[in-house]
């Protein structure tokens, strides 16, 4: 059994705190910022890799849909 990537861990945890927060899909302000947030973590730079691109898609569905 692979153990799950830690950015994508990391992206499910924010979300479910979001969540607990009380955070809904319509709220995409805060959903789009941390998106944002765990996705600077993979990658600084100023240009987003097909990675980084890949963990903000994650973060984001993780932010709307964990509950």
């Amino acid at each position: 059994m692979m153990e799950e990537d830690p950015i994508t861990r990391l992206a499910g945890e924010r979300g479910r705190i979001l969540a607990q927060l009380g955070v809904r899909p319509e709220d995409t302000r805060w959903i789009e910022r941390e998106a944002q947030t765990v996705a600077s973590l993979v990658e600084p730079s100023r240009r987003r890799g097909a990675f980084s691109r890949l963990v903000h898609r994650l973060a984001r569905k993780a932010a709307r849909t964990a509950r």
